[in-house]
């Protein structure tokens, strides 16, 4: 997934968690958004989580792959959510109004 690093395993509940490592941004964001809607499509879990610890940048496409599987995973009932935020991944998230949605932060 070009600069980006990814891995994808399956919990014993079913819950479906996607580490992704590096910058997510125009050269990563069709792989992604495909990842993603494919995981829902596909492996259909019960829960996505997406771990972004070690996501250094994230850009508009980026966020806007990670909107697409939200969206995808909501139309099947299926729960995704990202955790583990780097200080500016969570910075860009709140910019775009769409951490709350995304991390289930309640205000």
């Amino acid at each position: 997934m070009g600069d980006a690093l990814v891995s994808r395993r399956v919990e014993p509940d079913g819950t479906v968690v996607i580490d992704l490592r590096g910058e997510l941004d125009l050269s990563v964001e069709q792989a992604l958004r495909e990842l993603l809607v494919d995981t829902v499509n596909r492996l259909q879990p019960p829960r996505i989580v997406i771990d972004m610890l070690h996501v250094s940048f994230v850009d508009s496409t980026g966020i806007s792959a990670l909107l697409t599987g939200y969206k995808a995973a909501q139309a099947n009932g299926t729960s995704l959510t990202v955790r583990r935020l780097a200080p500016f991944v969570a910075k860009q998230l709140q910019a775009t109004s769409l951490y709350d949605r995304l991390t289930g932060a309640t205000t």
